[in-house]
């Protein structure tokens, strides 16, 4: 704390010179040079200009044609890391050649302009693609763009924990990895690894408020401020950076001040920066990705729920930590995520009582509240265990339908068969079938087009459309990643997919050697369509 008050004479002098010398509106700095709008420029990458002169301001020495200096050596397996994953391939049902003759630039266009949508298993099928170790796609070069797309799309979607993993398993050996790295550890508050990186390696030539970030975030206060007074007098830092970065240093400073607009694009260092003093955030909704430290254990309980429901909702975070926080502690008020925090409290309660009186209206309850915010599945997979021990006699019939379609959610297909009663409701009957892997029902004209779709998705030998016949021609000359990565963009609608394409999707993904996931996929479809 000592060396921290030392630095307020000099971020007090550096806040008044902000004060006088900022221009009354900033300008936006330059967007990012990736994929991934907000990552944070830590790097230097630019092009050198014509003149040969370095960024840094320092001539590059000339080199002539064929002089030793231009020729450059790369260890071997530096080419094949576009094929690097955490998973294996026999594990996640794919083959080891996923990508067959698709070229680099191909693959990682798909996965670049991929949005992740769908229910839930499409979604884990696209995290599966992401992270399984692969023969690198045709054309894979030391650059490793494939892979840094990958990480990206992890990012992008909020798996920060997922992402670090890649990058872990790649090996942290060039600049752009660095920065994902540097982004995640930024995000994940695990950040200190490389801060130390940073300050021991000229060669990742960090940019002015990576160091400043970095000198204090190791404790070297006065450096930092030190380091951030120097950068403004040569302008090597944008007027908003600066102005964020020596409020973080010392917000008693600038205690009474306007605070610094948002800067656009806003990156996460800068956000990182602006959270850890409190300073506003934008009005638009925040990356995924942002919302990771919302989610931290020492968050505030509201804050923590909120943002671990967007995780959830959106495949990032395991449901069991949602519900970890919901029964954190006593509901503060009513309403919102209090009520869903409730009705999780009192179905624990119900069902530690092991009393159907008090499960029944409990579970219809947590249900009901679960679904009207895309969060049934997660219901679903977190009380699996308590489901699975209650026995379906003593329900009622309708309760035993409810039970069986959280089961079915679950992925617990064979638990959910006794749950459907044996009457003549056609809907029971339906995802009777569908639990029992024996989809194909006489009475279809009875079935609403979506059952209908799935059932012909599931059963048919034959491409039902033109979208299948074609996508269904990748599968067939080896292209497997591209076919299925086609066929996620037709589930991208969701539950409110049009019928043709739930049919073409659920044939291909068979086709594809998918058979559990497109079986997920139809179950969840129909499950978790919004009510009419």
């Amino acid at each position: 704390m000592r060396a921290r008050r030392s630095v307020t004479a000099l971020a007090a002098a550096l806040a008044a010179a902000l004060a006088l010398a900022a221009p009354a509106t900033v300008a936006a700095e330059d967007p990012p040079r990736s994929a991934i709008p907000w990552l944070s420029e830590v790097l230097r990458t630019g092009a050198a200009p014509p003149d040969g002169t370095a960024p840094g301001g320092a001539a590059r020495p000339t080199v002539r044609p064929f002089d030793p200096g231009v020729i450059e050596t790369r260890p071997l397996d530096l080419v094949a890391r576009n094929g690097v994953g955490i998973l294996a391939p026999h594990a996640a049902g794919l083959p080891r050649d996923l990508w067959g003759g698709a070229s680099a630039p191909r693959v990682r266009r798909l996965i670049a302009e991929h949005r992740a949508g769908g229910v839930p298993a499409a979604r884990a099928l696209f995290r599966t693609l992401l992270l399984t170790e692969t023969v690198p796609p045709a054309g894979s070069g030391p650059e490793n763009r494939v892979l840094l797309a990958r990480i990206d799309a992890l990012m992008e979607a909020g798996m920060l924990d997922a992402a670090e993993a890649l990058v872990d398993a790649a090996g942290v050996t060039d600049p752009e990895l660095f920065r994902r790295a540097f982004d995640i550890g930024l995000l994940t508050g695990r950040v200190d690894d490389e801060c130390e990186q940073l300050r021991g390696s000229p060669a990742l030539s960090p940019t002015l408020p990576a160091r400043v970030y970095c000198l204090a975030r190791l404790g070297d206060w006065p450096a930092a401020a030190l380091t951030l007074s120097l950068g403004r007098e040569v302008g090597d830092i944008a007027p908003a950076q600066e102005t964020a970065l020596a409020w973080f240093l010392d917000p008693a400073a600038f205690e009474g001040l306007e605070p610094p607009p948002v800067p656009e694009p806003l990156t996460t260092l800068d956000y990182v920066v602006r959270e850890a003093v409190a300073l506003p955030r934008p009005a638009r909704a925040l990356p995924l990705a942002f919302l990771v430290p919302d989610a931290a254990g020492d968050s505030p309980l509201k804050t923590r729920i909120t943002a671990r429901e967007k995780l959830v909702r959106a495949g990032a975070m395991p449901p069991a930590l949602l519900f970890e926080a919901y029964r954190a502690g006593t509901p503060a008020a009513s309403g919102g995520v209090w009520d869903r925090a409730a009705a999780v409290q009192a179905l624990d309660r119900a069902l530690a009582l092991a009393d159907p009186q008090a499960i029944v209206p409990a579970l219809r309850a947590a249900d009901r509240m679960f679904s009207e915010v895309d969060l049934r599945p997660a219901l679903a997979q977190v009380y699996l265990r308590q489901l699975k021990a209650l026995p379906p006699d003593a329900y009622p019939a309708d309760l035993r339908q409810e039970v069986g379609a959280l089961l079915l959610l679950a992925g617990a297909h064979a638990a959910a068969v006794p749950w459907f009663p044996d009457d003549n409701d056609v809907s029971s009957r339906y995802l009777a079938a569908l639990a029992a892997g024996a989809p194909a029902l006489p009475d279809t004209a009875a079935l609403a087009p979506l059952q209908v779709a799935a059932v012909a998705g599931l059963t048919t030998d034959a491409p039902p459309t033109e979208d299948a016949l074609q996508i269904g021609r990748l599968i067939a000359r080896g292209f497997t990643g591209e076919a299925l990565m086609r066929t996620l963009a037709l589930l991208e609608p969701g539950p409110e997919i049009d019928p043709g394409d739930l049919e073409a999707a659920l044939y291909l993904l068979r086709a594809a050697g998918q058979d559990d996931v497109a079986r997920q996929v139809a179950i969840e479809t129909l499950l978790l369509l919004p009510p009419a």
